[in-house]
């Protein structure tokens, strides 16, 4: 077996353009798969805080707080529905607490507001986003209820986001793999007929066609590992230097930094893929070209 690999490894210095032309189609396909992985489970995320967060919030008259026998029949009527998530009830109190932990940083703003001038709040989201109309009417309907506030939209507009970035990068996927298996049957096809003499003269003092095409395919492997490899290491670079200015964009929403151990699966999916991409490549090419 390691005299296989040795004849591999030999093809592959032998011949560096071809090799590049490979690498490169690999490194691409793979690095468009690793950011589109990468955008995608943080997309899904990002959608996940939105749909579990207060998706409707009803102010009531400011500085009074509202009684709790009031708080108990308005979260019984709206479980009535079987559609409550979450329910929350902000004090003017607790109002003051968040705001003053918003605005720690500038002592005007605190001066200026107290829990006197702050309405309390009552925060619910629905398990679907189907029903968030039907709650938010519920509750709008409750006496003293001053404004609402209605997020329906923001999440309906990530979801139609998630689903068209799924469509288009899976689609962008479909096309580069079909093209990097193209790439290895032309590449490994053609180091096949560059070595036409010595194969014919293998053939005949009897080697069989498992010895003759191995290294191919053991190249093939290689094409895919290390395009992978090279691919994966790159998206983790920019995802490391651009954390900071992630964290500072995303807020609230606790997403970054990406723990390793889900680096490390993505590597191995790609890893896997990228093996698999040019064992499939170097076996078609074999197939075709040593029949000739």
């Amino acid at each position: 077996m390691a005299s296989k690999f040795k004849t591999a490894w030999n093809q592959i210095r032998r011949t560096p353009y071809q090799t590049l032309a490979a690498l490169m189609i690999m490194f691409l396909t793979f690095f468009a798969l690793s950011i589109f992985s990468l955008i995608s489970v943080g997309s899904v995320r990002v959608l996940k805080y939105f749909e579990e967060a207060p998706q409707v919030i009803a102010f009531f008259e400011k500085g009074k707080d509202i009684p709790q026998e009031k708080i108990t029949q308005i979260k019984n009527t709206l479980e009535q529905t079987d559609k409550l998530a979450s329910f929350k009830y902000v004090s003017i109190h607790e109002a003051e607490a968040i705001y003053k932990e918003k605005n720690k940083d500038d002592p005007l703003l605190l001066e200026l507001v107290n829990y006197k001038i702050l309405p309390p709040s009552i925060e619910i989201s629905s398990t679907n986003i189907e029903s968030l109309s039907k709650l938010k009417d519920i509750l709008a309907s409750q006496e003293g209820v001053e404004d609402i506030a209605f997020y329906e939209d923001i999440v309906e507009s990530l979801s139609s986001w998630v689903r068209n970035i799924r469509i288009f990068g899976l689609s962008l996927i479909l096309y580069l793999l079909t093209q990097s298996l193209l790439v290895v049957v032309v590449v490994i096809g053609l180091k096949i007929l560059s070595k036409k003499d010595e194969i014919e003269t293998m053939e005949l003092i009897g080697a069989p066609k498992a010895f003759i095409s191995q290294p191919f395919v053991l190249e093939g492997i290689f094409y895919g590992a290390a395009g992978a490899f090279m691919a994966w290491s790159l998206s983790y670079i920019i995802l490391l230097y651009s954390t900071p200015v992630l964290l500072s964009w995303l807020g609230d929403i606790s997403l970054l930094p990406v723990p390793f151990w889900f680096m490390l699966l993505l590597l191995s999916a790609m890893i896997f893929m990228g093996m698999l991409v040019g064992f499939l490549g170097s076996v078609l090419a074999v197939r075709r070209f040593l029949k000739k």
